[in-house]
């Protein structure tokens, strides 16, 4: 297990190299390098030593909330560049004994999550710390029961997964048109003086109520819940 220390800064006596941050690994179950990635720079040690292979399984070991902690994401693909960022914690499997995608599974259970959420520290932040992710708990059965079960939780999720992908990418299309709408209309590319000049100069308020409608008013409402009349006062 290595905890990442590669920051989002540039300079210009390191290499360039894409970033997977801690957004990236929150927000989705796998990591490929054809992603849109951070771009920042690295020291070559931290290139070699922090560099994401396929089968890698990254967790968030920091959040405000200490139930929303330890999120996992499987790397599916790797590239020379691709480089594990700040507050991650990048788990490689042993080879032979786990398979990375049983390992990301694992660490997906409600199981494993637990045993997370009650060993994280802070108050305001919360944070898992190296210590504590070594001990976790987890299962392991052979490798041929670890591909069996990986397969059976990639059928039964399937659809589930295409019907997030769907929702994400109209999700993304919608904020892209309403950035490039409000970009129009400040910039004057979009013309919206005829639909403004529609609009009513101010909203109508409704009339206040005066004493007698307000008390005919009360009197229907204490008719409605059987109210007698006698136990008004």
């Amino acid at each position: 297990m290595r905890v990442s220390n590669v920051d989002k800064h540039t300079k210009d006596d390191e290499q360039p190299v894409r970033l997977c941050n801690y957004v990236d690994v929150y927000k989705n179950d796998y990591i490929m390098p054809s992603m849109s990635l951070m771009r920042a720079t690295a020291t070559k040690d931290e290139t070699e030593r922090f560099r994401l292979a396929e089968g890698d399984v990254l967790i968030t070991k920091d959040s405000e909330a200490w139930n929303d902690i330890g999120v996992p994401a499987l790397v599916r693909e790797s590239a020379d560049d691709l480089v594990c960022g700040y507050h991650l914690a990048l788990l490689r499997p042993h080879w032979g004994r786990i398979a990375g995608e049983f390992l990301f599974r694992s660490l997906q259970s409600a199981g494993v999550q637990y045993q997370f959420h009650v060993v994280a520290n802070g108050v305001t932040r919360y944070e898992l710390s190296n210590a504590a992710i070594k001990s976790v708990w987890l299962p392991l059965p052979p490798l041929h029961e670890q591909a069996a079960i990986v397969r059976f939780l990639d059928q039964a999720t399937e659809n589930l997964t295409k019907a997030r992908a769907s929702a994400k990418l109209e999700i993304d299309l919608l904020r892209e048109y309403r950035t490039r709408l409000i970009a129009d209309v400040v910039t004057g590319k979009l013309d919206v003086r005829e639909a403004a000049a529609r609009l009513p100069d101010e909203v109508e308020e409704p009339e206040p109520l005066d004493e007698a409608e307000v008390e005919g008013e009360a009197q229907e409402a204490d008719a409605d819940q059987g109210v007698p009349e006698e136990a008004e006062a």
